[in-house]
Parts: structure tokens; C-alpha cells; sequence
């Protein structure tokens, strides 16, 4: 079975297991409960979500390569799942605006023609994204005290380090076949 299934797998599980077990007015009382730390950790990490979902989706519509769309596939589901598992722990959660540098490129995607130059582009977005999404991952667990969220944190932040190596061999790719 494919690592990256068993792990978000385990964190919808994970996550959704106190919104089953427990009435609404229990799971209301377990958002109502969370910190500060863990507010501000699924709001910046839904804002930069958002913003790499809806490159993977412009990749997936304007794409050349084949491993390229496979990646922007991964991103999509990854993106997915995560919102749902945030939503799950504060159904309040609504993502910000992305800071200006990561609007900026969502619309040179979204301005550009398909193809290499495209791909490279988007490799590059995602480079910059997922180190964010780390960041934030990193600063969570430093002060993160519901442990809930830093479980689920850590399953992320292995999703994410997966992404960096994937990009990063994508990348290799493209520069040599320059």
C-alpha cells in the first residue's frame, strides 16, 4: 500500500475519531479549547494550502510533463486531505488572503501558456510553498500543546518533507534537460 495513504489515512483517522465519537457539543467544546498556537498554526497553514492547491490545480490543467502532473495530483489530494482534517478541528477555520509574494505567483500560473516553462515555474511555487508549510510546521511544534494537533502536525510535516524530495529530484530533471 502507498506510504502516502497510509499516512493520511491515519491522520483523517486520527482526526476524525473525536468528531464521531463525540456530540456536537463536545466537538464544539474541543475547538472552543484550542489555543492560540494551534489557531494560528491551521490558519497560516490553511492559507498556504489554499494557495498550493490552486496551483496544483492550474498544473493539472496546463502541465507538459507527465511526472509534473503526477505531483500536481499528490498536491491536490495532500491539500484536500489536510483542509479536512483542519476543518475537522475547527469548523470555524476559514484561510486568509496568501501573502503577496504567493498571490503574485498563483497569477503568473495562472497567466501562463502550458508547457516546460510552465512546469519549471510551478516546480519553483511549490519549491517556495512546501518550505513555508514547513516552517510553520516547525514553529508549531516548538509551542504547540494540544497534542491532537501536534500528532497530526507530525504526520504533515512527514507529507511535506516527501513533497521537498519529490520537487527537488523534478527539479534535477528539468535543469538537465536544458
Amino acid at each position: 500500500m502507498d506510504r502516502r495513504a497510509i499516512l493520511a489515512a491515519g491522520a483523517i483517522a486520527m482526526a476524525a475519531t473525536p468528531v464521531f465519537a463525540q456530540s456536537d457539543n463536545r466537538a464544539n467544546a474541543r475547538t472552543s479549547a484550542l489555543g492560540d498556537a494551534e489557531k494560528t498554526h491551521a490558519e497560516k497553514t490553511a492559507t498556504i494550502g489554499t494557495a498550493s492547491l490552486a496551483m496544483a490545480n492550474l498544473a493539472l490543467e496546463k502541465s507538459h510533463g507527465e511526472k509534473v502532473r503526477e505531483f500536481a495530483k499528490f498536491e491536490k489530494d495532500e491539500q484536500i486531505t489536510v483542509a479536512g482534517i483542519l476543518k475537522t478541528m475547527d469548523p470555524s477555520l476559514s484561510p486568509s488572503n496568501p501573502p503577496q509574494d504567493v498571490a503574485k505567483a498563483i497569477d503568473k500560473l495562472r497567466n501562463m501558456q502550458g508547457g516546460e516553462s510552465f512546469d519549471r515555474e510551478f516546480v519553483s511555487a511549490q519549491i517556495d510553498g512546501h518550505e513555508m508549510l514547513r516552517s510553520i510546521q516547525l514553529d508549531y511544534l516548538k509551542e504547540g500543546k494540544d497534542q491532537g494537533t501536534v500528532n497530526a502536525t507530525k504526520l504533515v510535516l512527514g507529507m511535506i518533507n516527501e513533497h521537498l524530495t519529490l520537487l527537488s529530484d523534478l527539479k534535477s530533471s528539468q535543469e538537465s534537460d536544458l
